[in-house]
């Protein structure tokens, strides 16, 4: 799990996801308020997916959440 700033200052949580058939989620979800969104990352497996987020700089991560979109895991599991 990673914390970083957005373009704006607000602090957010990114956390990797190992979700169904392979695909591989980094979730996204603000410190202060409300909010969880979704990225599917372009990686082969989990243990891809966790050395990215190690070596992910804030450009990066604020890059996913651009390209991220709004989730309800309660609506839509994954």
């Amino acid at each position: 799990m990673r914390t970083f700033d957005d373009k704006d200052g607000q602090r957010w949580q990114a956390a990797v996801l190992d979700a169904s058939y392979g695909v591989i989620l980094l979730v996204l979800s603000p410190l202060q308020g409300e909010g969880i969104r979704r990225s599917q990352l372009q990686v082969v497996n989990l243990a891809e997916g966790l050395d990215w987020i190690a070596a992910a700089d804030e450009v990066a991560l604020q890059g996913q959440l651009d390209a991220s979109d709004p989730w309800d895991p309660s609506s839509d599991p994954f």
